[in-house]
């Protein structure tokens, strides 16, 4: 039989056992609640001095008993009954108010949150009888910044004349025809932005702005965005209202994910899911997700898998390593190890593994760095802020094919080619990996390696889109990491990338401001300043290339 949930503190036997009795009962699947159900819910809540409440399934099975305190209940949690688009849990939650109250905020909040098909209160008199019941159920609506039910006109107990399987499938197809944007086969996965945070609305606009691109990067639509400007929440982040309204606009408009703006703890991730039903990421498990599907290379996809365990090792709880392996001998009978324990440590072998792996391979790439100072050959590498044409400057200087495309993260792996210069001289040229603000610390990590190549440059390309409107910001982003690296001494040069999409004046005023020049990247003819440029910055090195060069 299931267990009885909420405060039982308390209750005589007699009381516990009366409650239990409850799970006996069943409805026809045309009730919504009988006369003699609402009675006795209404007599033990009168005896108890306490809120009762029980969940019914469809088919007129009572699920769960919850006893609360005079004041209200608390539902337990729902995983196990899963929901689909335009559909709700299948659940309706009838539970007797004392003091003669009605349907309150909390009771609504409820019903939105976890999709209930229909929230019920009965009140009651001085004596515990039943005096009425009232019916809440949520619906489509036009507005997505209002919660969206409806409040039905009170019944009474003892003549409820409402068919339910009419009522619930009727509102199922008004449900689902208000979903609009209902996510069709083969289209995208949807996704609801949300940031939160005690910044400006303009510094959340632009941070979500980066947001939505990240989000077209990993192949999501989205939906819609929410920005809030507030302390965070501990638990919920945005608050149970904010958080309520959020969930019924996700709803409405056919949401399979929430993506939040703010890095989120193992709790409150778990503590969201369960309240919105839907899957729940940060910003960080986003961009973790967009390396992986960029990484092409072997070194590539080991870094990727390196900072997604390392990440994701923080979800595990913590527990006691005092038994860290099922051993024989003084201290290793017993239970053994937990489910817990044993992802952590396996999490930690993987990583270790990955470590080790990734070592010898930069060992492979000292070696690389070693013919090139031997061949003599100046090396200049590409740098900036993700999908300011790195790899498009690459193709056009090289006549090279690497992958190029208009979103962030576009190519993930580092590529190395020839470049000759007039005069029969030649240099080599490498494109990096694209910087980002809050660029997460171990995906960092991760490319550290990578990204101490750099210090073998004798001169650093900083490229930087002249379309954007945050591109001094972008700037010093890519400064900040430089300076973290170490790499603040090498001589740069700072180039402005997409100045056909400025006008004639901000690019004169672009090459004054920052003492730079201006570049059409994807033009041949546009990039033979940026040549001789190079030619001059770096005469004192070049010299005619030896047959024993390395190979593009």
């Amino acid at each position: 039989m299931p267990s009885i949930e909420g405060n039982l503190t308390g209750l005589k036997p007699k009381q516990v056992k009366n409650l239990e009795k409850i799970f006996r009962r069943r409805l026809s699947h045309d009730q919504v609640v009988s006369e003699e159900l609402c009675r006795y819910l209404a007599g033990l809540a009168h005896e108890t001095g306490r809120q009762l409440g029980i969940l019914i399934n469809r088919r007129g099975y009572i699920t769960h008993v919850i006893v609360g305190t005079r004041q209200g209940i608390v539902l337990p949690s729902l995983h196990e009954y899963r929901l689909g688009h335009g559909r709700l849990r299948g659940l309706r939650c009838i539970h007797v108010h004392l003091d003669n109250q009605p349907l309150d905020a909390e009771d609504l909040t409820d019903l939105a949150m976890l999709r209930l098909d229909l929230m019920g209160v009965v009140n009651t008199t001085a004596s515990g009888l039943p005096t009425r019941l009232q019916l809440a159920h949520l619906k489509a609506g036009t507005s997505q910044q209002q919660p969206d039910y409806e409040i039905l006109e009170p019944l009474s107990p003892h003549h409820i004349n409402l068919s339910f399987s009419r009522l619930i499938r009727d509102m199922e197809d008004e449900i689902v025809e208000g979903f609009s944007h209902q996510t069709q086969a083969g289209d995208r996965q949807r996704a609801f932005i949300v940031s939160v945070g005690p910044e400006s609305r303009h510094v959340h606009e632009e941070s979500v702005h980066e947001l939505i691109e990240l989000a077209k990067g990993a192949q999501l639509q989205v939906a819609g965005t929410y920005i809030q400007k507030r302390q965070i929440h501990p638990r919920t982040v945005t608050g149970a209202e904010k958080l309520q309204e959020i969930t019924i606009s996700a709803m409405e408009q056919g949401v399979d994910l929430l993506i939040f703006n703010q890095e989120l703890s193992p709790m409150q991730a778990r503590r969201l899911t369960e309240i919105t039903d839907l899957k729940v990421i940060d910003r960080t498990l986003l961009i973790l997700d967009i390396f992986a599907r960029r990484a092409q290379s072997r070194e590539g996809k080991l870094k990727v898998e390196l900072a997604q365990l390392k990440y994701r090792l923080s979800w595990i709880s913590e527990k006691t390593t005092a038994l860290s392996r099922l051993t024989g001998g003084i201290g290793g009978r017993g239970p053994g190890e937990t489910t817990l324990e044993i992802d952590r440590r396996r999490t930690r072998e993987r990583i270790g593994t990955l470590e080790k792996r990734l070592k010898k391979m930069a060992g492979s790439r000292a070696n690389a760095r070693k013919k090139r100072k031997k061949n003599q050959l100046p090396l200049v590498s590409i740098i900036g802020y993700t999908n300011a044409g790195k790899s498009t400057l690459l193709n056009t200087l090289t006549k090279s094919s690497v992958f190029t495309e208009n979103l962030p993260f576009a190519t993930l792996d580092p590529t190395t080619r020839r470049l000759r210069l007039p005069r029969e001289q030649e240099i080599i040229i490498t494109d990096t990996v694209g910087f980002i603000k809050r660029l997460p610390k171990d995906l960092l990590d991760a490319f550290r390696t990578t990204l101490e190549e750099l210090h073998e440059a004798d001169l650093l390309i900083h490229l930087v889109d002249a379309a954007d409107e945050q591109l001094q910001e972008h700037i010093q982003v890519v400064e900040n990491i430089l300076t973290s690296l170490e790499l603040q001494d090498i001589p740069r040069m700072l180039v402005f990338n997409k100045t056909d999409l400025i006008s004639a004046a901000e690019k004169r005023l672009l090459t004054r401001r920052y003492q730079a020049m201006c570049i059409v990247a994807k033009e041949a003819p546009s990039t033979e300043i940026l040549i001789d440029k190079l030619t001059e910055r770096l005469k004192h090195r070049l010299h005619a290339p030896r047959q024993t060069g390395i190979r593009s």
